[in-house]
């Protein structure tokens, strides 16, 4: 393809050209915003002070590319080869890279300001928003306070994902796995949540006002009077983990369950799985733990004045400043 066809088919409002071969071409301080290059040859072209901000570049070949102060702010580069690319003071900031993402040796993208795509990332207020990162894999991944609103996270793993105070507002959350992932506090309103798994997930202080529902799995999520639902949903059929004073939980599997500083007083877990739980800071007095599985849970500085441990397993459970 010649440049000046490129060119052409982008100022008539063409902006797909997957695959295409681009190689040893003039293509400097060009305009070519959300232009779609996925696999495609760009060996050695020269796109100097081009603007590529939020070009999709997946699996691009940019081998020997001159980038030199060109704009790739919010560019797709998951799977891009860049080795020996001219990358010399070019704005990357929001791009994303994965771990299969060739960069020259002497790249640092942290310190350009990528986000790496991938299981345990620290993205923590990361801005990811209207990003398509379908099939994406972040397990473990931070993403406390990041802004997802109406990003595609289609068949995304966010499972154990640190997700409490995002805005996934609008958000495509289809087939999506956030089961045991933290929510606390997350914006969800009007996210689409269909064939979704939520399961032990925190919900707590959590907004899914208006999110779409269908078939999705909310088993054992934990939510406080707080959360919020979408109306018409009958929150009695979901399976759902209520924390709060008095609330009946007893057998319930909260393992590795987030709860630190919950209210649970008088609440019954007995015969409960808390193992590996954080119930720092927990107002936990007069609940009955009777036969409670707590082993390597988190107690620090809890409230357990008048609590039932009868029977309770607290083998390597930190109980640091916890108040008997």
């Amino acid at each position: 393809m010649q440049a000046a066809f490129l060119l052409a088919q982008y100022a008539a409002g063409e902006r797909d050209f997957s695959g295409a071969v681009l190689v040893q071409l003039e293509l400097r301080q060009v305009k070519l915003n959300s232009i779609m290059l996925w696999q495609s040859d760009l060996t050695a072209t020269d796109f100097r002070q081009a603007d590529l901000s939020r070009a999709d570049l997946r699996e691009a070949i940019l081998t020997g590319t001159n980038l030199k102060l060109a704009k790739l702010c919010r560019a797709d580069l998951r799977q891009a080869n860049l080795l020996e690319a001219n990358l010399d003071q070019t704005a990357f900031q929001g791009a994303l890279y994965d771990p299969l993402t060739l960069l020259p040796p002497d790249f640092d993208p942290v310190a350009a300001k990528l986000y790496l795509i991938a299981p345990k990332a620290k993205l923590a207020q990361a801005d990811l928003s209207s990003a398509d990162l379908s099939g994406a894999d972040l397990r473990g991944a931070d993403l406390q306070s990041a802004n997802l609103s109406q990003t595609i996270l289609f068949g995304c793993d966010l499972s154990e994902a640190n997700l409490s105070q995002a805005n996934l507002s609008a958000a495509n959350l289809t087939f999506a796995n956030l089961s045991w992932a933290n929510l606390k506090a997350a914006n969800l309103h009007r996210a689409d949540l269909s064939c979704a798994s939520f399961q032990s997930a925190n919900l707590l202080s959590a907004n899914l006002d208006a999110t779409q529902v269908q078939q999705t799995n909310f088993r054992q999520a934990i939510c406080d009077p707080a959360t919020c639902f979408p109306a018409g949903l009958r929150i009695s059929n979901l399976s759902l983990c209520w924390i709060e004073p008095w609330a009946t939980l007893n057998c319930a599997n909260l393992s590795r369950a987030n709860l630190s500083g919950v209210n649970l007083s008088s609440a019954d877990l007995s015969e409960a799985v808390l193992s590996g739980a954080n119930l720092s800071g927990a107002n936990l007095s007069g609940t009955n733990l009777s036969s409670a599985n707590l082993t390597q849970a988190n107690l620090q500085a809890a409230n357990l004045t008048g609590a039932d441990l009868t029977d309770a397993n607290l083998m390597g459970a930190n109980l640091t400043g916890a108040v008997f």
